[in-house]
């Protein structure tokens, strides 16, 4: 009896470990190939280290790396920075470097090149910015003198192919100290470019390679703010922070909507529909600190702006129209908490979210608002800065804390933890994830076609996206990811490599030995027979 009993405990512990066999992946389940296709440390990394001049100037850091995707994803854009300063000086400065190449890193072009380490002046260069059709890029050559005063402007207009189009010598007056990038506008809709040139607006019209010039009346006229409608048939911008102006293009006529001793106007300035516009103006008084900032709305169909909001503090703002065009997601924030608000144009607040920390967000085109805050634990040691993400849809609100790394991008949310970068739907809240041998991303960014991300410097080839439903645990829902993804491939070298991991289908050795545990079990049983 007492060896039966053990017969049987054996059985059952058998059976427990096939039980614990790894599951074969089923047929309905894609694999996902991923491929390290370029390391362009390797590359433009190197090239952008050898044009500091190592014998009068100290590198400062490792090159910081921007890459900027064309709307199809089929071209990338790399600026580059690497500090440099005079030998045993420490100050600010160092290298651009722009460069062209294609989707995967391949056939990369360096276009220009400018040096900024003197005290005294030099040239940098600015980030590129693309044109809707991914046919043309532009950027501009500054040239400053001591206190970063711009001396002079030139904006160089160039093809996809690399061919330059044009080269337009800028107002420097209206180059702000950072980036002069609000000096020109890409039209949304059509090839055509908004330039600020001396006391003109200028538009080039790059396929029927043509100009409208609108000049602007006054001296010293300064022009900030300068946005297309999202239709491109208007361009609004404020003069000499007084005035706000839209110019109708199509009918060549500027219209001034509103005056006062300061206007200005926020980011987001126009609806989706282009009909409204959003602005405010600044009131003072002789109190210390007493400032108020009046929002105003323009409707097309109304004589003159109506005000729906005041706010009482520099750090309350507009963010964003809704796509309704009727709702904007704004931010007021007080001495103790930071709280996101949908503002109706009659002036109906809502609270959305609120947190002890400053917070930010914004409107996806189908309505979610993708909310950021700097996570708590951020202040205590070992003080690694992480984020709190917060995606509210209609009452429901999805939390993923401690992301070192997030952005935005259409109705996707892509953010970092570890070595691994996902990319959630706020659509349908499906999300998949792609492993990365590398570890604590920094930076990563995805290519509008979904066929190549770059992840601190490293593109990485996306072959085939497999999904599977999957319960995420706390506060998230169902979502969509692909198999774990491991690339084992040394990142020097640039060939592809098949990075899936695959379940064998084969029992493995503990399966084996359970098996055998079995059949002796049953000829014990058998034998007391």
């Amino acid at each position: 009896m007492f060896n039966k009993q053990i017969t049987l405990i054996l059985m059952f512990i058998a059976l427990v470990c096939i039980s614990f066999q790894p599951v074969s992946a089923s047929g309905n389940l894609k694999q996902t190939n991923v491929s390290v296709v370029s390391d362009l440390n390797q590359t433009v990394g190197k090239d952008v280290m050898s044009l500091v001049d190592t014998g009068r100037l100290d590198i400062g850091n490792k090159p910081v790396f921007d890459i900027i995707w064309s709307p199809d994803g089929s071209h990338m854009l790399i600026d580059m920075f690497v500090s440099a300063y005079p030998k045993g000086k420490p100050q600010l400065g160092g290298v651009d470097a722009l460069y062209a190449a294609n989707a995967d890193g391949s056939g990369i072009t360096r276009l220009a090149w400018a040096e900024m380490t003197s005290s005294n002046g030099g040239k940098t260069i600015t980030p590129p910015v693309w044109s809707q059709s991914g046919d043309y890029f532009a950027y501009m050559e500054l040239v400053e003198g001591s206190r970063y005063k711009i001396k002079s402007a030139s904006l160089f207009v160039m093809s996809n192919d690399l061919n330059l189009i044009q080269k337009v010598e800028l107002d420097s007056k209206m180059i702000g100290l950072e980036t002069g990038l609000s000096n020109f506008k890409w039209s949304p809709k059509e090839n055509k470019i908004a330039l600020l040139v001396s006391g003109k607006i200028i538009i080039y019209d790059m396929d029927e390679k043509n100009d409208f010039k609108f000049s602007i009346s006054g001296d010293n006229v300064e022009i900030d703010d300068m946005e297309w409608s999202p239709d491109g048939k208007k361009i609004v911008f404020s003069k000499s922070s007084h005035e706000i102006i839209i110019l109708d293009i199509e009918n060549e006529i500027l219209n001034t909507i509103y005056s006062a001793e300061q206007v200005g106007m926020y980011g987001e300035k126009w609806s989706a529909d282009s009909k409204k516009l959003l602005f405010y103006e600044i009131k003072t008084s002789e109190k210390v600190d007493d400032v108020s900032y009046d929002i105003y709305f323009m409707d097309e169909e109304l004589e003159r702006p109506i005000k729906i909001i005041t706010f009482t503090t520099d750090s309350s703002r507009v963010i964003q129209w809704y796509p309704d065009n009727e709702k904007i997601l704004v931010k007021k924030c007080s001495e103790n908490s930071c709280a996101l608000y949908s503002l109706s144009i009659t002036g109906e607040m809502k609270k959305l979210i609120e947190k002890d920390k400053d917070i930010d967000g914004r409107v996806a085109p189908n309505g979610c608002i993708s909310a950021v805050s700097l996570n708590p634990n951020s202040t205590t040691p070992p003080y690694t800065r992480t984020y709190d993400l917060f995606l509210l849809n209609g009452s429901d609100i999805l939390t993923i804390e401690n992301v070192p790394y997030y952005t935005l991008e259409g109705t996707d949310v892509l953010f970092a933890t570890d070595n691994k970068i996902s990319v959630l739907n706020t659509s349908t809240n499906d999300i998949w994830e792609l492993s990365l041998p590398v570890k604590n991303i920094n930076k990563s960014i995805l290519d509008p076609s979904k066929n190549f991300i770059a992840a601190d410097n490293i593109i990485f080839g996306i072959n085939e996206l497999g999904t599977h439903k999957q319960p995420i645990m706390g506060n998230h829902t169902n979502s969509t990811a692909p198999e774990v993804v491991t690339i084992k491939k040394d990142l020097d070298e640039h060939s592809k490599a098949n990075t899936t991991e695959e379940t064998s289908g084969l029992p493995g050795f503990p399966a084996i030995i359970a098996l055998i545990g079995v059949l002796i079990a049953f000829v014990c049983i058998h034998m007391k027979k």
